[in-house]
This record gives structure tokens, sequence and C-alpha cells, in this order.
């Protein structure tokens, strides 16, 4: 199954702005993954020879898998493990902070699973919130 979250929310004034797509299907247990061309929508945007390898991408991978993860732990209801790849990882360099891609993943993975997150993250005063 594949599913795509953006995230475009302002919260007391900040701009939270993140997009993430994923693919999920059934697996012998979770796992996550990141396509190798998961940055390739910069060249989209900004042509051929766009740089795609930008020092800030491990952090918003980073960002991603944990958020993936979260999802897998949280979706109610599950009754199978799940490969999670991440095809799509964006950004908006002036207006996603930290959290952002981390919160646009869970909620992508939980939509493409079917399911609910509970508890569920949101986006807070002080940025993105997971609840334990």
């Amino acid at each position: 199954m594949e599913a795509v979250f953006v995230l475009r929310q302002i919260v007391a004034g900040l701009a939270h702005i993140a997009k993430v797509a994923v693919e999920a299907e059934p697996a012998d247990q979770d796992e996550v993954v990141v396509s190798p061309h998961a940055f390739d929508w910069l060249r989209d945007l900004y042509g051929p020879h766009a740089v795609v390898n930008r020092p800030v991408n491990q952090q918003f991978i980073t960002e991603a898998i944990e958020g993936a993860r979260y999802a897998l732990a949280h979706v109610q209801g599950r009754n199978r493990s799940s490969r999670v790849t991440l095809t799509i990882i964006g950004d908006s360099p002036a207006d996603t902070c930290d959290g952002d891609v981390k919160l646009a993943a869970a909620r992508a993975v939980a939509a493409a699973l079917g399911g609910q997150m509970e508890p569920a993250p949101y986006l807070g005063a002080h940025g993105a919130v997971f609840p334990a």
C-alpha cells in the first residue's frame, strides 16, 4: 500500500512543512528502508543539475526512519509485520523544523497501514510531540 502525507501547518506563528511518501508491504518482521531516490524530487523542482546529496539529508533520513518506526509500533489493530520503504522525503529549506519530517513519516506510514496511531503524534507550540 502506498501513502503520502504532506504537513503544512502553522503553530505558534511558525510554519511546519514536510512531505513523506511511503510504500508498505507484508514482511516477516518490521523493517524500514530508505529509497536511494528519496531526494530526487530536488531535481524535479530545481532542474537536472540540482544538488541532491545535501548535508541536511541525513537528519531528515533519521527523522523519517524514527517516524516510520513510531507508526509501526503504535498503529492499532496491526496483525502482521510490514516492510516500509520511504520513497520521498521532502522539506522546505526555510519552513521545515526539527521533527516535521518525523511527524509526516509517522502519518504516512499509518495511512499506508490503514490504521490510527495511539497515542497519535501532534504539533505543539514547541514542535512535534510523540507521546510515549
